[in-house]
């Protein structure tokens, strides 16, 4: 059963008599987004797919690294594609499935994608890591983030084991006479 937690920008309501209830919404919204940051760096690998209708587009690839930063934007790399850089749409419609072997959870997140050419974009970005400035800036790469529309938390723990036919009867049996 999907939990749906939203990291676009949080929404407050103006209610001038529940005050209260309406920063208890807010702290729970930034409680659900630190969730969901938390459980996408520790899943770290992802599939990364261009939704576009765009003839010429990105393939899907397994990113492996990521950051967030304060923006709530994913940065992350590719392999260059065989194609000139220009043949494809600087903003693309995009997901990113994050998943890890033997993990009870994945996490599902829908956005827009932007092919970062600019490199005093990536080397003046405050949060982005040294490590990660150099990764994008890799000959055979092409950095990218993408900017969270919606994103899914999917509890993926397995069922209880069904009982067979016969103890299924004999459970049912016994809760009519005793």
């Amino acid at each position: 059963m999907p939990i749906e937690l939203s990291l676009a920008s949080v929404t407050m309501k103006t209610n001038k008599y529940l005050n209260n209830e309406t920063m208890n919404t807010q702290t729970a919204q930034e409680t659900q987004a630190a969730l969901l940051k938390n459980k996408m760096i520790e899943l770290q690998s992802a599939l990364f797919f261009n939704d576009s209708t765009s003839i010429i587009k990105l393939p899907t690839h397994v990113i492996s690294e990521i950051e967030i930063d304060e923006e709530e934007q994913i940065w992350f790399v590719i392999p260059k594609p065989v194609q000139h850089i220009d043949a494809f749409d600087k903003e693309v419609p995009a997901k990113l499935d994050f998943f890890k072997k033997g993990m009870d959870f994945f996490v599902k997140v829908t956005g827009t994608a932007y092919i970062i050419s600019d490199l005093e974009e990536i080397a003046y970005h405050p949060t982005l890591s040294v490590e990660m400035k150099e990764r994008m800036k890799g000959e055979r790469v092409i950095a990218m983030k993408l900017k969270i529309q919606d994103a899914e938390l999917v509890d993926n723990s397995p069922k209880p084991a069904q009982k067979n036919w016969f103890q299924a009867s004999r459970s049912q049996l016994s809760s009519w006479f005793f």
